[in-house]
């Protein structure tokens, strides 16, 4: 469903991305862990088409992104970290915004929008607007954006940010009830969260893929999971 294939990218003389790769299979869902410069943004910006890659090549649904970009996009959602919504707006009214952009007629919007409210557990705040809503809800109303549609590829960059820890719960909910019917890619830091949900994890460092595998593979004889990844973290 999606294939990124060893993709890099230079910013200057940086090195951000060197012939990564990820493979997402349809159903799947699958995380992207590492520190804080690790490359894990840059990767999914790419995978989703908001920057190019200086070498490599990104199919969605058996599309290739540089070569039909627009139909390829329509086909994915995508959750940036920090999602830019209008604080003066209400979430209703801005989905059927952004079903709009998306292409939606006004009946087929209203359609998304509701099917996105439902999946993501914010139609009781639908009326309200934006600015009032916690840091939780805020992210819940992104979630919805990347699903207005039904786009079979969701991409979510660090979506449990900022959050509480009732909210990470609550969002955690949320996100297994949508693995069920479509292929995710998700970054996240919170490491056992994320190994609550995905089947396969992969780890970078340095722009550099350095291990992959289901997550008890990757804990193999550590304690957790998140001293295995210190562990491949170091030794990379």
């Amino acid at each position: 469903m999606l294939i990124v294939d060893r993709v890099s990218r230079r910013f200057g003389r940086q090195v951000a991305l060197a012939e990564a790769s990820l493979r997402a299979e349809p159903g799947a869902v699958v995380g992207v862990v590492g520190p804080n410069g690790a490359g894990k943004t840059t990767l999914l910006r790419i995978a989703v088409g908001f920057l190019d890659p200086d070498a490599g090549r990104v199919t969605i649904d058996g599309i290739d992104l540089a070569h039909d970009r627009r139909a390829a996009q329509a086909r994915l959602g995508y959750l940036p970290e920090s999602a830019p919504l209008p604080p003066e707006m209400r979430v209703g009214e801005y989905l059927q915004f952004r079903a709009r952009l998306k292409g939606a007629s006004a009946r087929d919007g209203r359609a998304w929008v509701a099917a996105a409210l439902g999946r993501t557990a914010i139609a009781d705040v639908a009326g309200r607007v934006i600015a009032t809503l916690s840091k939780g809800y805020r992210q819940r109303v992104g979630l919805a954006d990347a699903l207005l549609g039904e786009p079979p590829v969701v991409i979510l960059d660090e979506p449990q940010s900022g959050l509480d820890p009732v909210q990470v719960r609550e969002l955690r909910a949320v996100l297994a009830g949508l693995s069920e019917n479509r292929t995710m890619v998700i970054a996240s830091h919170a490491v056992a969260e994320l190994a609550a949900i995905a089947a396969r994890l992969v780890v970078i460092a340095g722009g550099r893929v350095i291990a992959e595998g289901a997550p008890e593979a990757l804990r193999g004889e550590h304690a957790t999971l998140d001293d295995a990844i210190v562990a491949l973290l170091g030794a990379a």
